[in-house]
């Protein structure tokens, strides 16, 4: 995403800058890694380093840890600004950005007033915090995320409880958003109004689009999942048991199809087979961790995972004839 809130760039020793796309950089000694190293002691598939919604992460792949800043990395780590990277005899230097838009346009505005507040990236906080984007001294740092993805708004509480139209949000939970949605918290109040993005309004014509195909790329501590739109394609890494989770959704048990909403008494067995008995609220929050890392990639994750009404099931929201296909 062009407009997502972190950039990060990996430098070598000779010069050469590799930037993380989306889709992250993949690196390993296999053909198709974005860094290709033939050492015969780097794995496969050996290490990704992602963007996600709190910053940059290095995820370990191999079967020999990654180092990082001179001490050996085997589990997921957040990256910053001057980290340094090994991977057998190749060294990188992580260099992370937070930029900040100039003069931009939105798809969405925040309406407080006779005030209004664009949305020109994602997320959008809006907090007591000085690094929040809206900054309204009396709230907690960060209280409330506004993401887009897909032409679409989304909320998100990270602190106490807000409203949608007068109706609670739960905190930890995304929400979708229309003109005309009013978000309450404290004393405040946002109507959502729309921008005047034309790259958004051009987005918006496919909005609702369902994935039409969808790649999965099986790694050995998650995959990455390619979900095509009418917008193009977005790649998603999924670690471990979000994984599964979509897996059990596009490759279901029988008597179920992929797009079919699916019993958590069937996901359970799939996707925490040591632990059949997890609770719905647990199930809850694996669905939100999930979603969060769909709109990472700039996708519509609680549209596209979604819950049966009053819980119980899920799905994953696809076009029909979605193509499925696994590497």
């Amino acid at each position: 995403m062009d407009d997502a809130r972190f950039r990060c760039t990996l430098l070598t020793p000779d010069g050469v800058s590799l930037r993380v796309g989306p889709q992250g950089l993949l690196i390993g000694r296999e053909h198709g890694c974005d860094v290709l190293l033939a050492d015969p002691s780097v794995s496969r598939r050996h290490a990704l380093i992602r963007l996600g919604l709190e910053g940059v992460e290095l995820v370990p792949l191999g079967r020999l840890p990654v180092t990082l800043n001179g001490a050996p990395c085997e589990r997921t780590h957040p990256l910053v600004n001057g980290d340094r990277l090994q991977v057998a005899d190749q060294a990188f230097v992580v260099q992370v950005e937070l930029p900040r838009p100039g003069k931009s346009s939105s798809a969405y505005r925040l309406v407080r007033g006779a005030s209004s507040f664009g949305i020109s990236q994602t997320p959008f906080q809006v907090g007591g915090a000085p690094t929040d984007d809206l900054i309204l001294d009396t709230w907690p740092a960060s209280a409330l995320r506004f993401h887009l993805a897909q032409g679409e708004l989304f909320v998100e509480v990270m602190a106490g409880t807000a409203t949608k139209s007068g109706e609670p949000i739960e905190a930890g939970t995304l929400e979708a958003l229309d003109v005309g949605d009013v978000v309450g918290y404290l004393d405040e109040a946002f109507q959502i109004d729309k921008g005047t993005d034309r790259a958004h309004t051009t987005v918006a014509v496919a909005i609702h689009a369902l994935p039409s195909k969808i790649l999965v790329e099986m790694l050995p501590r998650g995959g990455r999942v390619v979900f095509s739109l009418p917008t193009g394609d977005h790649t998603v890494y999924l670690a471990d048991r979000r994984l599964d989770l979509i897996m059990a959704l596009v490759k279901p048990p029988s008597g179920f199809a992929a797009g079919d909403f699916i019993p958590d008494d069937v996901l359970r067995p799939l996707v925490w087979p040591r632990n059949p008995n997890v609770i719905r609220s647990e199930i809850n929050v694996h669905i939100t961790r999930c979603r969060r890392d769909l709109l990472a990639a700039g996708l519509p994750g609680p549209r596209l995972l979604q819950r049966s009404p009053g819980g119980g099931g899920t799905r994953l929201a696809l076009a029909k004839d979605c193509e499925i296909v696994f590497l």
